[in-house]
């Protein structure tokens, strides 16, 4: 059963005629009334009582007509729904990210977006499951650690560093780094492996031929840190510094330890120009 024959069936009930409907839907007269037809042996009943050159509803037209005009309804405003953001470049956007990302790089951008932020719906999750939701259709844009999966369009947002933080009273508290190998002789708060900045270090401390001595293992960075200020260990996190926490930049050999994030979403999305659109503000917002 095709749309376009159900709207001509409608037309027919409307205009009361299949001259005016034929007018109306701009199809000739013949070939309404054959499509009519087909319409009529695809639902093996008569929609139409005819008589003397004249249509009306049968029993079975008048059952059909209700669904008929929920269909056409449903297919009109789903076109619309489509065409709107394309048309006027807004979409309720739904984004996912660690909480690391969405406290330090989504939250600040919604803050200067007045009512425009109402549009997007903000959702937590580990950097494991952050492309995997965008790749499943459950996000429209993904922000993390990459690069992400070569189904999805992309464009990095910003380089981050990784950060080993000490209470005021410690002894490197006045010290702007230090090097990985120093760092793996004290005692660390390191959070749980799903957090992409745990990976990182995990992967500079093993390719540079040390380990190290973690005192206890947390899967939120606000947590790790309060630890630090407790003196019980050195919080190693990407988060900007709280609680009187002093930041120094982990040394791996010439470089200090440092991440980029990526922001990801569907290329095919009906929206991805808009989305690629805000992606690109979230770029600008966090190069300030």
């Amino acid at each position: 059963m095709e749309l376009r024959v159900v709207r001509y069936f409608l037309a027919v009930v409307d205009e009361g005629s299949v001259t005016r409907a034929a007018a109306a839907v701009r199809v000739a007269q013949p070939s309404l009334s054959r499509q009519l037809r087909q319409l009529e042996a695809t639902l093996g009943v008569d929609l139409f009582v005819r008589t003397r050159g004249r249509m009306r509803l049968s029993p079975a037209g008048r059952r059909f007509l209700p669904y008929a005009r929920d269909l056409v309804a449903r297919a009109d405003a789903a076109v619309a729904a489509m065409r709107e953001p394309l048309a006027t470049r807004s979409v309720n956007l739904t984004v996912v990210a660690h909480h690391t990302t969405v406290a330090d790089v989504i939250v600040p951008l919604l803050s200067t977006l007045g009512t425009e932020a109402l549009k997007v719906t903000v959702r937590e999750a580990p950097t494991s499951a952050v492309f995997k939701a965008v790749l499943s259709g459950d996000a429209d844009l993904g922000v993390a650690v990459g690069p992400p999966p070569g189904e999805l369009e992309s464009i990095p947002i910003g380089t981050f560093t990784v950060w080993a933080q000490v209470p005021a009273g410690h002894p490197w508290a006045g010290r702007a780094r230090v090097a990985i190998e120093e760092l793996v002789t004290e005692p660390l708060v390191m959070l749980t492996p799903e957090h992409g900045t745990r990976r990182l270090f995990d992967q500079a401390v093993t390719e540079s031929g040390l380990k190290y001595r973690m005192v206890t293992e947390v899967t939120v960075s606000e947590v790790a840190q309060s630890f630090a200020a407790g003196s019980l260990g050195i919080a190693v996190v990407s988060d900007d510094a709280r609680y009187g926490l002093h930041p120094m930049a982990i040394e791996v050999g010439a470089h200090d330890l440092r991440f980029e994030l990526f922001a990801a979403w569907d290329p095919t999305h009906f929206a991805a120009a808009t989305i690629a659109a805000w992606a690109a503000g979230l770029a600008r917002s966090t190069s300030r």
